[in-house]
């Protein structure tokens, strides 16, 4: 499995690939819950938000997505189910983790019916 860093970057890469020349900032949320990663985001140019077309994107970003949650999670603690990777055009970027509980009850309630 690949390391916390080399997953952000590949991230980011994905981002940079799929934004236009000039941009200044972008976003990824992610859901992730039952082994399945829903992504949505896009990125800001002149107060515009232009959404991505994931369709584009390297699919590796759902593994990445994927082996984030794995790494981050080995301790129960720490247990997430929303994230947002937002990057700058300086190659700054954070990830933001939380724990949504209505998400989870939705996700119960839909396996069981």
């Amino acid at each position: 499995m690949e390391n916390i860093d080399t997953l952000y970057l590949s991230i980011a890469r994905n981002i940079i690939n799929n934004t236009s020349s000039s941009w200044d900032s972008a976003e990824i949320n992610a859901e992730v819950f039952d082994g399945t990663v829903k992504l949505k985001g896009g990125y800001h140019c002149n107060n515009i938000f232009t959404t991505f077309k994931f369709r584009h994107f390297d699919r590796k970003i759902i593994s990445d997505f994927e082996s984030i949650h794995l790494i981050t999670t080995e301790n129960l603690d720490n247990n997430w189910n929303r994230a947002k990777f937002t990057l700058e055009p300086s190659g700054d970027f954070n990830m933001e983790f939380e724990w949504d509980q209505e998400l989870a009850d939705e996700i119960e309630r839909l396996n069981n019916e």
